[in-house]
Formats: structure tokens, sequence, C-alpha cells
């Protein structure tokens, strides 16, 4: 009888230390690692150039590097936004999802090289350097967002290259990224008429589909993060019989994300990350969350199951498909 008393104990005590790690204080707090958050914070990244000096819209290779490896460190996983907006992702569990994204589709990003047997990747660029790192850490996908610009002028547009404009596309959409709509040429869509803003948003989406035929572009980046008037128009509308609606729209800068199960989100205005050495950048994030890790979505690695702390059921976004299965923790 005893020994089954001490068992017991030891049981209960196991189970109390797998929900819970001890802070600074001495006393526990829940480890939701472990048990899962699903109602946690996630990050946005926005990226911009890639190359050289460092600079606030510039990040270089090596940087670029050292924030994959910080992220992989930490625990993070790559998914796209279409992916997050969907809520349609499957995390490991422990992990957070996490969303990199590169507005302007300039060459850094997707340079290719030509060689004798055609062409190869630029180890250098954007592109390369996410399958390189992921080709060493097979738990850790190469995803990305690119939003792309098909009129600024030739050797700028669509990562420049004319000659491989749609091998670069067709690349991108056949090794798993996502490219999304930032307007036909950079246009500040708050400074024209809704005509206006129908045409630069329905010939972007146009110009990739020559290249992509059937390819469903649904994300949008706000060039300058300026709304068009009225609002709606970013969401969806028409121009010479090319139709536009875009299920996810992405700001400039600010902060993180609310949880895709969360009421507080919204896919039509979604806050990012600019990354970068700032008070506010990545590394800035990271740390907040190793003090604050509660306030960080992790994954309990169920795609079809919700986790969350128990109490914060009314936090809670009407999730059709999904089982709810609220933690209980210390």
């Amino acid at each position: 009888m005893e020994k089954n008393r001490l068992f017991l104990l030891l049981l209960l005590v196991g189970l109390f230390f797998t929900t819970s790690v001890i802070n600074s204080e001495g006393t526990a707090r829940p480890d939701y690692q472990q048990t899962g958050n699903e109602l946690g914070e996630v990050l946005v990244l926005e990226y911009h150039l890639i190359g050289y000096p460092e600079g606030d819209w510039r990040r270089t290779p090596e940087n670029f590097r050292k924030d994959l490896e910080a992220l992989y460190q930490g625990g993070y996983y790559p998914i796209n936004l279409r992916d997050l907006v969907a809520k349609d992702f499957a995390v490991p569990k422990g992990k957070t999802p996490v969303v990199l994204t590169f507005d302007d589709s300039s060459e850094g990003q997707f340079r290719i090289i030509p060689d004798g047997k055609g062409w190869r990747l630029d180890p250098e660029c954007a592109v390369g350097i996410m399958l390189e790192f992921s080709r060493k850490h097979p738990d850790f996908p190469a995803r990305g967002t690119f939003f792309v610009l098909p009129a600024i002028k030739k050797g700028l547009r669509l990562f420049g290259q004319e000659e491989y404009i749609e091998t670069k596309l067709k690349f991108l959409r056949d090794n798993g990224f996502e490219i999304g709509n930032h307007s036909y040429w950079h246009q500040n869509l708050g400074k024209v008429g809704a005509e206006e803003v129908q045409r630069q948003l329905a010939l972007a989406k146009r110009e990739i589909e020559k290249y992509l035929p059937g390819y469903k572009m649904t994300s949008l980046s706000l060039p300058f993060g300026v709304w068009p008037k009225p609002r709606e128009l970013a969401v969806s509308g028409q121009y010479d019989g090319i139709s536009y609606k875009h299920d996810a729209i992405v700001l400039v800068g600010s902060g993180p994300a609310p949880s895709p199960f969360a009421k507080a989100f919204n896919p039509l205005a979604i806050e990012r990350i600019q990354a970068g050495d700032t008070p506010w950048g990545l590394a800035a994030h990271l740390k907040r969350y190793e003090k604050k890790p509660h306030l960080r979505f992790f994954s309990d690695g169920q795609r079809n199951v919700i986790t969350f702390p128990a109490g914060r059921e009314n936090e809670l976004a009407p999730n059709a498909g999904f089982k709810l299965r609220p933690v209980k923790t210390p």
C-alpha cells in the first residue's frame, strides 16, 4: 500500500512538471511548449533587399543566415502566409509557425547564375540561402511569400534577369513558395482613384498568370503600407474583365500577429515585424518570447485540434472543423 501511494505521488509530481516550469521567483508557470498554446502570437517577418551594405531595408546574406539560425534554434517552423490565413498548416508539436515575407521581387531575393549546363541558384540570394539551410536542417522547411512587381522597369521587375522571369516564377511555385500581389508597379494606392487601384491589382494578377496559368494569387502586400479608398478595393475588385480577390493583406512593420484561431486575428490587416537589428526587429521579439513564453504560439502537433489555455474560450474565433482542447495549467 505504501509503495502504491509513493508511486501515485511521483506520478502526480511528474505530471505537474511536464505542464509547468519554475520561474525566477520560484513559482510555477505553464510550459506551453509541452501542452500547446495555439492562442499565442505569431511572427510574420518582412524582408526587402538582400545584399550589401546592411541597412533599414536591406539584410546582408550573412545576417539573413543568422536570422534563419536564430529561428531554427528558437524552435520556429516556416509556413507560407496563405496557409496561416487558411488555418491549414502542419507544425510539429512544440514548434511555433513563422512566416517570412519578401516585398518588391528584387534580384537579391532570387538570382540565377548561368553556367555551361544551363543555370544554377546563387547561394547568396534569399531563395538559395533558404534552400541550403533547409537541406542542412530538414526539419526547417524552405517557405516564404514573395510579393512581386510585374511592371517596374526591366532589369528590376520580377527579380530582374528578364530572360529568367518565367523560370524563377515556376521554380518558386514548384518548390513550395508563395507568390503574392504587390501591385503592378508599386503604386501608392492611397493616391489614386478607384479605377486605378483596381487596374494596378488586376493587371498584376494577369501578368503572373501569363507565366503561371491558373495560379491563384491570394495574398497582398500594400505598397508603402497605404490603403486605397475605399479599403474594400484592396480585398476584391475588377478591371477590364479581370477580377481579383485577396484572402490575406499584410501591413508594413508594427508587431506580432494574433493567432489565426483568435477573434483578434484579422487576415485582411496582418501586422509584420521588419527584419533588421533594430529595437523592434526579430532579435528583440525572440528575446521577448524567451522572457514571456506564454505569449507565444506553440503547436500541439495535431492538425485539426486547437489546444489553448482553459478559461480563454472567449478569445477563440469560430473555427469550423476543429476540435477544441482546453488545457488546465498551474
